[in-house]
């Protein structure tokens, strides 16, 4: 019966410790690797006692056998794979801030310098960072890192260790990717508004006098338009934020 308990434990520490290391930002490179481990631990400290019991008690009913460690093998990768389909959920919250300052960027013509993004190995803009630090500063604000634990540990008792587990609804997991995209351009629509008004502004004025040179005063006059408009919109651009963050879809996932 020890070794059954002992399995069941660590079958909880797979999904946990896949969760978090998945999980932005705490997949970033600027969580060292033993915050992440004891997070983990003590999370399953947490839950095992809770949802650990009734694997144990049918592992331990279970034939034993090289049959067996087989279907170690399978539950393992069955509960890794979980953890980081939870953790790719919860990082869809992060994504419309990033499609949108990368969105912003582009038209500002900062993409000719990418820098590393804090949240993954993805490159990134200035401007990506600066709205992916705000949406974590919002997430935490939020409180919706209570709704990310409790999910966790919701996830116990939707999807057991050993039972069978009925597949996803596509449906909502394509319908919430494919409104990420359109998120994030809503979030900094002023700023791209005006950045258009500018940029149809100047190719008019290059159509009525061509003397005028798009590379050495227009690109100029975008990136100046592009700034002044992050900081004339930024309180619309958190509130924006906000608002999505509240209704996001990880509420109904716990």
């Amino acid at each position: 019966m020890t070794e059954a308990v002992v399995v069941a434990i660590v079958l909880v520490l797979f999904r946990v410790a896949a969760f978090l290391a998945f999980l932005p930002p705490l997949a970033g490179r600027g969580m060292p690797s033993t915050v992440k481990i004891g997070l983990a631990v003590a999370l399953t400290a947490v839950l095992a006692p809770l949802h650990a019991g009734p694997a144990a008690v049918s592992l331990h009913l279970a034939d034993s056998g090289a049959a067996a460690w087989l279907q170690m093998a399978w539950l393992a990768a069955r509960e890794t794979v979980l953890g980081a389909g939870l953790a790719w959920l919860f990082g869809l919250c992060f994504v419309p801030a990033r499609i949108g300052g990368a969105w912003i960027a582009q038209e500002m013509g900062l993409n000719l310098g990418e820098l590393t993004s804090p949240m993954d190995q993805q490159p990134s803009s200035a401007v990506s960072q600066g709205l992916e630090a705000l949406g974590v500063l919002l997430f935490f604000s939020l409180n919706l890192h209570h709704v990310m634990f409790f999910a966790l540990g919701r996830s116990f008792v939707n999807r057991p260790l050993l039972a069978a587990w009925s597949l996803p609804d596509w449906t909502s997991v394509v319908t919430a990717v494919a409104a990420a995209e359109q998120t994030g351009l809503i979030i900094v629509a002023p700023v791209g508004i005006l950045l258009f008004v500018v940029s149809v502004t100047l190719l008019v004025t290059m159509k009525t006098a061509p003397q005028f040179n798009f590379m050495s005063w227009g690109m100029a006059l975008r990136l100046a338009a592009g700034l002044a408009g992050l900081v004339l919109f930024l309180p619309d651009i958190i509130s924006s934020l906000q608002y999505f963050l509240s209704k996001a879809p990880i509420r109904n996932w716990s």
